[in-house]
C-alpha cells in the first residue's frame, strides 16, 4: 500500500507544486486539470514515468529522488515565473542557449534579491524533506522482480510519450506558438516546454528544392536605381527599448519627453515598424534588420544568433563593404551578449566596438549613457576616409524601470493610475527623454560634417513596463494580443529617416526585416538577391508580416510568403542555392575583422631606474593590461597610444630579458584583444 501510494503521489506533488509556483496560485493548477484534463494526464503519465524509472531502488532511496525532482520541477518553476512577470513569456527551451545573458541581465532585476534567500529556502525543505523521509517511511522487503518490471514499464512510458512522432495529434493538442503564456496556460509548464522542443529544428519548405530557388531567383530584378559615385554614411541606432509614451491616453507629460524625436518626426521621414518581440529578445529585431531575413517564419522563440548563425551570412556590413564601406558596430554593453562577437564576424564586419572599449564612460543608472554611444559614432567617422556603415545599439533604455517616484525627476506625469505604476511611467520617461538628448548630439554632430549621411533610429522594442503590462493595462493601451489591434500595438515601435541629401519625406509602415531593403534604396547602393526581392515587395506596399494568425489582416499574398520562405530556408538552414546561382554573393567571414577600433600594437618600451616602465603604440583602451612573461602587472592607462606598468619584484633590468604584450580580458575572462609580443632585453 505504501509503494503504491508513493508511486503516484510524489508525480502528482511534483506536478502540482512546480504549476502552482509557475502559474503563481494554489486555485490555478487546479482549475487546469479540470478544464484540460487531457493535457493534465498526458502531463502527469510523464513525470509518473519519469521518476518511477527509478523504483528499481529501495523505498526510502526511491522517495529520496523524488524530493530531488519535486525540487528541480519547482526552481524551473520559479524560473518561468520569473520570466513570464519580466518578459511576458515563460522558459523556453531556446533559453537553456542563452544562460550567460539571462544570468547577466537578471543581476539588474529588483525582483532577483530573492533569489539567493530562494534556493537558501529550497535547500532547508529538500534537507528536511529527506530527513522527513528516513525517519518517517518505513524500510520494505525488496522484491527485485516486481520493481524491475515497474521500472521498465514507466520507462517506457516516458520515452513513448516524449518521442510520440505527433504528441499534438495523438492526445489533439495544440501548440500556441503565437502566444507562450496561453500555451503554457493552457498545456501545462512541462508539456508547454515539451511541445515547443519539437520544433527547435527549422521546418523545411514542402517545396524547397533546387529548381524552386532558381525559378524565384529568375523572376528578381533590382526594384530601384543605384549609383556606384554616391556613397553617404549609413547609421542604424537601434535604441534599448525606445518608444513614444504620449500616445497613452488619459496620461499627461509636464513637458514633451521626446521634442527632439517629435521635430524629425515632421520634418524627416517617419514610420511605424512591426518589430518581432516584445519586452526583450533585441538580438531578434536586430537580426531582421541586419539581415532582412524573418524571425516568423522560425520557430517561436528562437534566437538566431545562438541556434542558426553558425557560418557567413550576407547581410548589410557585406553588401556595404563590397561597395567600399567600413562597417563598424558599436554596442555599449558587453562583446559576448548573444554571441555578437561571433556573429558580427559571419555578417562581415570590420569591427565591433563594445563596452570594453569605452573609455571611463558617463553612466545613466546601470548602463552606459547614449550620449558616449553618439560620440562614439561621431568619432568612427572622423577617423575613416571612407564612406562608414554604422549599426549602433544603446543599452540606456533598458529596464526594470524603478517603481518608487524620483522626486528629482525633471519630467512629471499625471493620470489615473496606481502609485507603482506611475512611477515606472515616470521613470521610463526620464530615461528617454535623456536618450532623445543623445539622438540631438548624433543629429547636430552630422550637421556638421560636411558627409552625405542618413541616419535611422528607432526602438528594438516596447518597455517592459510592469510585472503584467501595468502600465499599459491601466491607460487601456493594450491587455493582451489576443486581438489583431493589440498586437500591433504590442509590437508597433516608432522610427526616423533623417539624412542630409535629399528631399525625401516618406510616411511608412513597415516590418523590421524590410527596413534593410529601405535603406538600401535610400542611400542607392546595392543589395543582394533576397533584398531585390524584399524591395519589389516594398514597392507594392505588401511590407508587413505579422505572426501566422494574423497574417489575413495584412496585404502580402500566400505566393510572397512562401518565396520569402524558400529564400530564407536557403540562405540561413538549406544548401545555399541561391549562392550557387549568384556566385558574387557568396559571403565569406572577414579576415581583418577586430573587436575594438584595431589590433593593440606594442611599439616601444622604454624601462626606468624605479622599476616602471612605459608601454608606447597604439588602440590601447582602458581595460587592457600589460603582461610581462605572460603574467599580469599595475597597468595605468594614459592614453589611446601609451601605457604605463610596474615591473615584477626582483626584476633586474641589466640581467633579464623580458617578453612584453598587452591583453585585454572581458568579463568571461576571455581574452578579446592582444598586442604583438614585444622582447625587451637585458642590459
Amino acid at each position: 500500500m505504501i509503494n503504491f501510494l508513493l508511486l503516484t503521489l510524489i508525480p502528482f506533488l511534483t506536478l502540482f507544486v512546480s504549476e502552482l509556483i509557475h502559474r503563481g496560485s494554489f486555485v490555478h493548477p487546479l482549475l487546469w486539470m479540470i478544464s484540460f484534463p487531457v493535457q493534465f494526464l498526458v502531463s502527469y503519465c510523464l513525470i509518473f514515468g519519469l521518476i518511477n524509472t527509478f523504483f528499481i531502488l529501495p523505498r526510502r532511496m526511491y522517495s529520496v529522488f523524488g524530493a530531488l525532482f519535486a525540487t528541480l520541477f519547482s526552481l524551473l518553476g520559479i524560473v518561468s515565473r520569473q520570466k513570464l512577470l519580466l518578459r511576458g513569456e515563460p522558459l523556453l527551451p531556446w533559453d537553456f542557449s542563452l544562460g550567460k545573458e539571462a544570468l547577466n541581465i537578471s543581476q539588474t532585476f529588483e525582483q532577483f534579491p530573492l533569489l539567493p534567500f530562494l534556493l537558501i529556502l529550497t535547500a532547508v525543505i529538500l534537507s528536511a524533506t529527506i530527513y522527513y523521509i528516513f525517519l518517517t517511511i518505513p524500510r520494505e522487503k525488496y522484491q527485485l522482480p516486481q520493481k524491475v518490471i515497474i521500472s521498465l514499464l514507466s520507462f517506457t512510458l516516458f520515452f513513448s510519450l516524449l518521442n510520440s512522432y505527433d504528441l499534438e495529434s495523438t492526445f489533439s493538442l495544440r501548440l500556441i506558438n503565437w502566444n507562450q503564456k496561453m500555451n503554457y496556460e493552457e498545456n501545462g509548464a512541462m508539456l508547454g516546454f515539451i511541445l515547443n522542443s519539437k520544433y527547435l529544428a527549422v521546418e523545411r519548405p514542402c517545396d524547397y528544392e533546387k529548381d524552386a530557388v532558381q525559378e524565384v531567383l529568375g523572376k528578381l530584378a533590382p526594384a530601384y536605381q543605384t549609383d556606384a559615385g554616391f556613397s553617404p554614411n549609413i547609421i542604424i541606432v537601434m535604441s534599448e527599448a525606445f518608444w513614444d509614451p504620449t500616445v497613452l491616453e488619459g496620461i499627461s507629460f509636464s513637458t514633451d519627453p521626446i521634442p527632439f524625436f517629435h521635430s524629425l518626426r515632421q520634418e524627416q521621414t517617419d514610420g511605424l515598424m512591426l518589430a518581432p518581440v516584445y519586452g526583450g529578445g533585441t538580438a531578434n529585431t536586430e537580426f531582421e534588420v541586419l539581415t532582412g531575413l524573418s524571425t516568423q517564419f522560425l520557430p517561436p522563440g528562437m534566437v538566431p544568433y545562438v541556434q542558426a548563425l553558425h557560418q557567413p551570412l550576407e547581410a548589410l556590413p557585406t553588401m556595404l563593404r563590397k561597395q567600399g564601406y567600413e562597417s563598424t558596430a558599436i554596442h555599449t554593453y558587453d562583446n559576448w551578449f548573444y554571441r555578437r562577437n561571433i556573429v558580427y564576424q559571419h555578417m562581415g564586419f570590420d569591427r565591433f566596438i563594445s563596452k570594453e572599449f569605452f573609455a571611463d564612460p558617463e553612466y545613466y543608472g546601470d548602463y552606459i549613457r547614449d550620449t558616449e554611444l553618439s560620440q562614439k559614432i561621431l568619432e568612427v567617422l572622423e577617423q575613416t576616409d571612407e564612406p562608414d556603415f554604422i549599426f549602433a545599439l544603446s543599452m540606456q533604455g533598458h529596464g526594470p524601470y524603478s517603481s518608487e517616484e524620483n522626486p528629482e525627476s525633471p519630467i512629471k506625469i499625471g493620470g489615473n493610475l496606481k502609485q507603482e505604476t506611475k512611477a515606472i511611467l515616470e521613470n521610463y520617461t526620464n530615461t528617454i527623454a535623456d536618450v532623445d538628448y543623445s539622438l540631438r548630439l548624433l543629429i547636430e554632430g552630422l550637421e556638421s560634417i560636411e558627409e552625405p549621411s542618413i541616419v535611422v533610429f528607432f526602438g528594438d522594442h516596447l518597455p517592459l513596463l510592469g510585472n503584467d503590462f501595468d502600465v499599459y493595462r491601466e491607460t487601456g493601451y493594450f491587455s493582451n494580443d489576443s486581438t489583431y489591434e493589440d498586437y500591433l500595438k504590442k509590437y508597433t515601435v516608432p522610427f526616423v529617416v533623417w539624412d542630409n541629401f535629399s528631399n525625401t519625406r516618406d510616411s511608412i509602415r513597415l516590418s523590421s526585416s524590410f527596413l534593410c531593403p529601405y535603406l538600401l534604396e535610400r542611400a542607392m547602393k546595392e543589395g543582394n538577391p533576397l533584398t531585390d526581392f524584399l524591395s519589389t515587395l516594398n514597392k507594392k506596399g505588401t511590407n508587413v508580416i505579422a505572426v501566422s494568425h494574423f497574417l489575413q489582416n495584412e496585404e502580402i499574398t500566400e505566393e510572397e510568403l512562401s518565396q520569402y520562405r524558400l529564400l530564407q530556408y536557403d540562405l540561413l538552414i538549406g544548401n545555399r542555392y541561391t549562392y550557387i546561382f549568384d556566385p558574387l554573393h557568396t559571403p565569406t567571414a572577414n579576415p581583418f575583422y577586430v573587436i575594438g577600433f584595431g589590433p593593440a600594437h606594442i611599439e616601444s618600451v622604454a624601462i626606468s631606474e624605479q622599476s616602471t616602465f612605459e608601454v608606447c603604440g597604439r588602440n590601447f583602451s582602458p581595460h587592457h593590461q600589460i603582461y610581462v612573461n605572460d603574467r599580469p602587472v599595475t597597468t595605468d592607462y594614459v592614453s589611446d597610444t601609451l601605457l604605463k606598468g610596474i615591473l615584477p619584484l626582483g626584476y633586474s633590468k641589466k640581467q633579464e630579458a623580458i617578453e612584453i604584450q598587452v591583453k585585454l580580458t572581458d568579463s568571461l575572462k576571455n581574452i578579446i584583444s592582444e598586442s604583438n609580443t614585444y622582447s625587451k632585453q637585458g642590459q
